[in-house]
């Protein structure tokens, strides 16, 4: 066989994987609250086909030994790929609110794909929108230059939640009324990654319905492999064209550290005197939405 039959055999091949790969049909989508009791936090991550780190905070226990609700608060990543099937799953879940804390910037570089009709009612709360142009346009700068010269990735990070706790008190205000307004109805809220201005606003909700703060941490620790895991190929191309330490760099930046977190609580105790205060003054929350929020979204 000559060279151009092995080359057209092969492109015949290919073409052939491709629609057979095309057309096998995703896994069910596991849904915990679907699911029996026992099995419903080893699928807490859910298994959407392009909407990653989409998860249920439900079962985790109160310090008074209640539970969240399963299927009534959700945390997810970027919606921009989300697939046909993915769009039928969200649309299972019966959501009433879904809150986007992505930068404008985001929004119109990757607008979120969405049920049609929606069924819910979408929030706009863009969290770090000036702040995170300047961010992105910083990197990219430097991954093209490759100069990371004076460059904290970490640092970068833990100023940020800094912001949350401080400087973004108002717009985490408004999601966190958005929240006690659905009446414990399922709710949904995202950022790009789902792990950042996500993970500030799922921690400060856990913990205002008393979810001890082991807890706490350890739900926003699980984002760190979801992440690095929807952006792997990315980084694979950027350790390719712009080398290891740019790779290095923005690997830390698509995971996520304890300390960041951290950062954001002990900001709080700073400004505030203390979470409580942090509760009652920052977020305008008074025992009464307290007492509702535990009533309505905790077993």
């Amino acid at each position: 066989m000559n060279k151009k039959k092995i080359f057209g055999a092969g492109l015949a091949v290919a073409a052939l994987a491709v629609a057979v790969i095309q057309f096998v049909p995703a896994p069910p989508l596991l849904i915990p609250a679907q699911m029996p009791q026992e099995q419903r936090a080893t699928h807490r991550l859910i298994n959407f086909e392009r909407i990653p780190n989409f998860r249920d905070l439900g079962g985790y226990q109160t310090t008074e030994g209640r539970r969240v609700k399963w299927g009534r608060l959700y945390r997810a990543g970027s919606f921009a790929e989300a697939s046909p099937a993915d769009l039928a799953g969200v649309q299972a879940l019966g959501l009433v609110t879904f809150i986007d804390f992505r930068s404008r910037l985001e929004k119109a570089e990757e607008p979120d794909r969405l049920p049609s009709p929606a069924g819910f009612t979408v929030v706009d709360i863009p969290v770090l929108d000036e702040g995170n142009k300047a961010l992105v346009g910083d990197i990219m700068e430097r991954i093209e230059s490759g100069n990371f010269e004076g460059f904290d990735p970490n640092q970068a990070m833990i100023t940020a939640n800094r912001e949350f706790a401080e400087k973004f008190t108002p717009q985490f205000r408004t999601y966190i009324h958005a929240v006690l307004d659905a009446e414990g109805a399922p709710v949904l809220w995202h950022c790009t990654a789902g792990k950042d201005r996500t993970g500030f606003a799922s921690a400060i909700l856990l913990r205002i319905l008393g979810v001890p703060q082991d807890t706490v941490m350890r739900d926003y620790m699980a984002s760190k492999e979801p992440s690095l895991a929807s952006r792997k190929n990315q980084l694979r191309m950027i350790r390719l064209f712009k080398g290891e330490e740019a790779a290095n760099n923005v690997a830390v930046m698509m995971g996520v550290e304890p300390d960041w977190l951290e950062a954001g609580f002990a900001q709080i105790d700073a400004t505030w005197g203390s979470f409580d205060n942090y509760v009652a003054n920052g977020l305008a929350l008074g025992p009464g939405d307290i007492q509702r929020l535990r009533d309505n979204l905790l077993e």
